[in-house]
């Protein structure tokens, strides 16, 4: 095969942690290792603390080298507030260094492939527009989340006219796409409501088995790991107000930033016998070595999202950490599906106090069994190995 040139148009990219970021990266690491010159448009290093990256500060544009991976990062105000006026003054920023920053490298890089991320809305709808008017590339469309549609369940939008032309403006970005790639059947499922040929695939987070896996978990209270945002959709402040953990045995120990921040510590520091601790953050080559310490993952959403199955299921799967998953939908099914855990509806917190009551009992027979069934499904089920060879061919017929 002749080297492709493909770039990738994203809003969030390593150094940042979390799912989005950790997708691109490995998509990016995974074409370059087939051969691919590969490329990346994205905003300055901001996510999930609202503020520039020390050593990205004061710059329009920046480019970089990661593994063989060019990295050109154009300037935007960065918020991770929850008011509306912040985020859109912060979105349409990042617009305007698109169209005008970054815009040129995608003219010059003349890529075969370009590949668009969304959400965040804006960034995918002008990510493929801008690969359609200023190149001859085909154009992939990842569709991770159904913005507008998540907007409105979360309560940020409103049924009325500017819903209703974000929904055109939705359905405009599909038909700019020549195919798609999802983290979900759920969405999957809807664009194929209004493009039922559309060329598709489903690219889950996956994750490969890692060693620390294999380790012996510790003795005593069994402990339970929380790593990740910690905002609305989540709802880990509710879980933390609700349920007495030491009451049930078990600690939960929590890893991550965002929103709730503030208010999981002050309330910890009020309610300090209640088994819940916060860890801070963790290094992405750290996270093996640390989840090796945790008997199971929590992993919850506040409502059912439609096409949102949370990447750290497969995280827990990988490492073989059993799920108490909180939550509806196809991350619930996957759970229930796979028997990688326990499930409780979506602020149903009778039910997960329930769970943890349920996998603190388990002997060490009936808990190393779940735990093995994790493994299993990590090299059967969801094997990252083969879904990466099936992508690449995929890829090789846009």
């Amino acid at each position: 095969m002749s080297q492709k040139r493909i770039t990738l148009i994203c809003s969030s990219f390593p150094p940042e942690k979390g799912a989005a970021p950790g997708r691109m990266y490995r998509l990016a690491e995974l074409l370059v290792q087939n051969g691919y010159e590969v490329s990346v448009l994205c905003a300055m290093p901001n996510y999930p603390t609202g503020r520039i990256f020390d050593g990205y500060k004061g710059k329009l544009l920046i480019r970089e080298e990661i593994n063989g991976i060019k990295v050109v990062r154009s300037w935007l105000i960065p918020t991770h507030s929850s008011n509306k006026l912040k985020r859109l003054i912060s979105q349409l920023s990042y617009i305007g260094s698109l169209l005008f920053l970054a815009g040129r490298q995608l003219v010059k890089t003349k890529p075969d492939i370009v590949f668009v991320s969304s959400p965040p809305f804006v960034t995918g709808y002008l990510g493929c527009l801008m690969a359609k008017k200023r190149t001859a590339a085909k154009v992939i469309l990842n569709v991770s989340d159904l913005w507008p549609k998540t907007a409105y369940e979360l309560g940020f939008l409103k049924d009325g006219p500017l819903y209703r032309f974000l929904l055109r403006k939705e359905q405009q970005m599909y038909r700019k796409a020549d195919a798609f790639t999802t983290q979900s059947e759920e969405t999957g499922r809807h664009i194929r409501q209004f493009f039922p040929d559309a060329a598709l695939f489903l690219y889950r987070n996956l994750q490969p088995c890692v060693p620390q896996a294999l380790l012996p978990r510790p003795g005593g209270k069994r402990k339970i790991v929380y790593a990740g945002l910690l905002g609305i959709a989540q709802g880990v402040f509710e879980i933390v107000k609700a349920i007495d953990f030491a009451a049930l045995d078990t600690e939960l120990h929590i890893y991550g930033q965002g929103h709730d921040l503030q208010a999981i510590q002050d309330w910890i520091s009020r309610e300090p016998a209640r088994g819940i601790v916060y860890k801070g953050s963790v290094a992405a080559d750290q996270v093996p070595e640390v989840l090796s310490r945790y008997h199971a993952m929590l992993i919850p959403l506040t409502q059912h999202l439609e096409g949102a199955v949370p990447s750290k299921i497969f995280n827990a799967i990988a490492n073989g950490l059993p799920v108490l998953f909180s939550g509806d939908g196809e991350g619930a099914d996957i759970v229930r599906q796979t028997g990688t855990g326990l499930v409780s509806k979506a602020g149903d917190f009778a039910g997960l106090q329930k769970n943890i009551g349920v996998l603190a009992g388990f002997s060490t027979e009936q808990y190393e069994k779940i735990r093995q069934q994790c493994l299993a499904c990590c090299k059967e089920t969801f094997n990252k190995s083969i879904q990466d060879e099936s992508f690449i061919q995929f890829i090789s017929k846009i």
